[in-house]
């Protein structure tokens, strides 16, 4: 399930593409940071952005002024992901987003941990059926850093040395401070319009599979 959330939310989403593509920015943007908007608050199923690429029903309980975030599988917490999963909430151009740290140290053991320590953003809309997350859009964004755009690091592994496997991973770095974040936040089309995220609200039947929430007295 993490690799879902955090791909979303989670942005890597190696179960919901072919392969392992992400981009991490290095700090958050300048301005307010907040840690929570109200419109997330309430129980959730997260759809992924390919819905026919996973198969798993993952939803998101939201507790008032965002004090908790439980990812719930199969009718149970994912503790850890709720340990290692910090969200917070920034506006950029009047644009709002998502910030997501992961803590997770092993997931990418093969990968040099520099590249892989900062935020993950994601643009996001309310709307009447729920609430949309729009990834960044990692190939432009490699194209901007390679064309010197953007400041940082991108990498693409097709094949590892001495396997038949395809990796199928692209991980870009974005480098810089908070107001070049801001900066790199507003360029035209670094988030996609045709593929998202969504949020739609869930019962506790439907997350619980018919029973109830084991946590509630």
């Amino acid at each position: 399930m993490k690799r879902l959330v955090v791909g979303l939310l989670l942005v890597c989403s190696c179960a919901a593409l072919s392969g392992c593509v992400d981009t991490v920015f290095e700090t958050q943007p300048s301005g307010t940071i907040g840690t929570c908007d109200a419109h997330f608050v309430g129980q959730w199923r997260l759809l992924p952005a390919e819905p026919s690429s996973s198969n798993d029903e993952l939803f998101v309980i939201v507790e008032p002024a965002c004090k908790r975030w439980r990812f719930i599988e199969d009718a149970k917490d994912d503790v850890n992901t709720e340990n290692e999963v910090h969200i917070a909430f920034a506006t950029v151009a009047g644009k709002p987003l998502v910030t997501i740290k992961n803590e997770e140290k092993h997931e990418y053991a093969h990968y040099d941990h520099k590249w892989r320590d900062g935020y993950m953003y994601l643009r996001y809309v309310v709307g009447d059926d729920g609430i949309k997350l729009f990834p960044v859009d990692d190939k432009r964004v490699a194209h901007w850093i390679i064309d010197g755009k953007v400041k940082g690091h991108s990498e693409v592994l097709t094949q590892s040395p001495g396997s038949t496997h395809q990796e199928g991973e692209l991980h870009n770095f974005v480098a810089g401070n908070a107001d070049e974040m801001t900066r790199v936040a507003q360029l035209d089309g670094i988030f996609t319009e045709a593929r998202f995220f969504m949020l739609k609200p869930a019962t506790t039947a439907e997350i619980f599979k018919g029973g109830k929430d084991p946590q509630q007295p």
